[in-house]
């Protein structure tokens, strides 16, 4: 709800485009998703970072690996 208007994100919401987040916001997201599931996203997958889908599949990874480690 970033512009103050109800969103319905897809996994193939992009996060600039569609969801109008700035990279600020989206460093915030990433941030928050770190610290809520104890992960560290990589600093180089961050550009990379440009759907809902896309954030879901690197969480999921980070914490399937840490449950494999």
């Amino acid at each position: 709800n970033v512009s103050r208007r109800p969103i319905e994100p897809s996994l193939a919401s992009d996060l600039v485009a569609d969801l109008g987040f700035d990279s600020l916001q989206v460093l915030e997201v990433i941030a928050e998703l770190e610290d809520r599931f104890d992960i560290s996203i990589p600093l180089n997958d961050v550009p990379a970072t440009r759907t809902v889908g896309h954030v879901v599949s690197q969480v999921t990874a980070l914490i399937e690996g840490r449950s494999c480690a």
